[in-house]
Order: structure tokens, then C-alpha cells, then sequence
């Protein structure tokens, strides 16, 4: 059996392995690997797609080492810095239109901006790692790649998916009612079902990446809103 990337950061949490509101990305790392290298020993089969995750996160540890984290005043010194751009360069007659050369140059910038950006939980790890991994089909599919026939939206379950799933789908009839009386938090979730955060947070983390709910955390540590996806029947 495959146990796909996003399979396994869920039941590391599970098992206590990481913090999933503390992400700490080189740990994370660290015991992602260490589960791959379980698996070998297992002589279980790793999917490219889990060791293309694997690959991303090694880049995030990476980065993170080469350029940790400063304090405020020093990164809007450098934000300002950064985001200075030679306009007159842009009006020079070079290969290509300069409004797309531009356009590049601030996709450019607002990328490595984004990834200056540290994940500080489970949910915003998985999403950074969603949206490298689309990134990348998109270049591909740019370079004109062979067509990719992996779903990047699909969770394939682990060895107790189907458990998993039968919370989801409870926890997703809570969602519902609650959406119909206002508005859904983890903690209006906690009072309503009486079940802990965790037990709560990883089928909600379920209902998210099959695309039923969003996940929205306005500050880092704040509460977490669960809003239904339009155009979904719930």
C-alpha cells in the first residue's frame, strides 16, 4: 500500500509526532524522512508524489537554515529594499513585451516573498506544499511535459482512512447545521460535538483537501473559521 505525502504529516500529528498549531518546519522534515525510511525498511512503496513532497520540504528546511527568521524592523527594511524596481529597465527595447517582463518580475518578487513567509501550522504547511506542487505542474505543463496523471486535489488514505472518513462525514453533518444557524469555528465545533481539537482539526483537515470546506485562520494561533465551499453540495 502508498501512503501519500499528505497521509502521512496527518498522522504524524496523530501519533503526537508534531505539533500541528507549532509547526517547526526543520522537525517536520527531520521526521518526514525518518517515516520514508520506515517505510523502506518495510518494503513498502513510496509514490513520486511522496518523495516530490519530500523534495519541497528539504527546500523549505533548507532555506529556512540558509535565512531564519529576523526580527521585524530588519525584514520591512529589506521588504522595502527588495520591492525597489528599476522601471527605466522595463523601457529598454529587450527580447519580449516589457509589460510581460514586468509581470514576471513581480511574480518573481511576490514568490519569494511568499516562501519568506513561515507555515506556523499543519494547515498552512499543507497549503504551501499545494501550491509548489501546482506551481510545478503548471511549469511543466509550460515546458510542454508529458501530461501528468495525478490528481494534486486526491487524498489517498492511510491503513485506518476509513475511520477517518466516517468522522469526516460526522463532523462535516456538525459543519452543515452549523452553517445554517451562522457562523462555524472550531470551537463552536468543540461545544457542539464534544470532541477535542485534534479529533476535530484532522477530519476537518480531510473535508478541506477534498475541497467540501475551507479552513480560514485570520492571525496565526487565532480561531479557525470553517466556511462550506460554494457550488459543493454538502
Amino acid at each position: 500500500m502508498i501512503e501519500e505525502p499528505v497521509a502521512i504529516l496527518v498522522g504524524m500529528a496523530e501519533r503526537g509526532d508534531i505539533d500541528p498549531w507549532r509547526i517547526d518546519i526543520v522537525e517536520v522534515t527531520d521526521r518526514f524522512l525518518s517515516e520514508l525510511e520506515n517505510q523502506k525498511t518495510l518494503d513498502l512503496r513510496i509514490s513520486g508524489r511522496t518523495l516530490f513532497y519530500a523534495s519541497l520540504l528539504l527546500r523549505m528546511k533548507s532555506e529556512y537554515l540558509l535565512d531564519p527568521p529576523e526580527e521585524e524592523e530588519e525584514d520591512a527594511g529589506d521588504g522595502d529594499e527588495e520591492e525597489s524596481l528599476d522601471w527605466d529597465a522595463f523601457a529598454e527595447p529587450m527580447d519580449g513585451e516589457p509589460i510581460a517582463r514586468l509581470e514576471a518580475e513581480i511574480h518573481r518578487r511576490l514568490e519569494r516573498k511568499r516562501m519568506r513567509k513561515r507555515p506556523e501550522t499543519l494547515f498552512d504547511l499543507i497549503t504551501v506544499l499545494r501550491y509548489m506542487e501546482r506551481d510545478e505542474q503548471r511549469r511543466r505543463r509550460y515546458c510542454r511535459a508529458p501530461p501528468v496523471t495525478i490528481d494534486p486535489l486526491e487524498v489517498i488514505g492511510i491503513a485506518h482512512e476509513e475511520g477517518y472518513r466516517d468522522a469526516a462525514r460526522r463532523v462535516l453533518d456538525w459543519c452543515i447545521a452549523g452553517f445554517a444557524a451562522g457562523r462555524v469555528t472550531i470551537s463552536s465545533l468543540v461545544a457542539a460535538s464534544g470532541w477535542s481539537v485534534v479529533d476535530l482539526y484532522i477530519p476537518l483537515l480531510f473535508l478541506m483537501l477534498d475541497g467540501v470546506v475551507e479552513l480560514v485562520q485570520e492571525e496565526f494561533f487565532g480561531e479557525v473559521e470553517v466556511l462550506p465551499v460554494i457550488g459543493r453540495g454538502a
